[in-house]
């Protein structure tokens, strides 16, 4: 019971140095936090052995990385097409 009051104590500190440097990302880990604890909830029987993990969990990590590169990568194919033309540098013959 103390060492978990000890720790969210040294955990809230830290925030709070954060939210001194960098507010932005403070208010990330403020949000963050509770959607993983959320999201978290559905998992805790595997964790905990009561269920046996299913066999698309383990590569489930993976799985959504790739996806998100796939679509970040789609939508920068989409936007590039749409770009202007860059512009037209002189050619420079003595910087070889």
């Amino acid at each position: 019971m103390l060492g978990s009051i000890v720790i969210v104590a040294i955990l809230a500190l830290l925030w709070a140095g954060l939210w001194r440097i960098h507010t932005l990302l403070a208010f990330g880990v403020l949000l963050g936090l509770p959607v993983a604890w959320i999201l978290s909830r559905p998992l805790a029987p595997y964790l905990t052995g009561m269920e046996h993990v299913p066999i698309w969990l383990p590569p489930l990590p993976f799985a959504i990385v790739a996806l998100a590169l796939l679509v970040l990568g789609a939508l920068s194919w989409f936007r590039a097409s749409s770009a202007p033309a860059p512009a037209e540098r002189p050619e420079d013959t003595d910087r070889h």
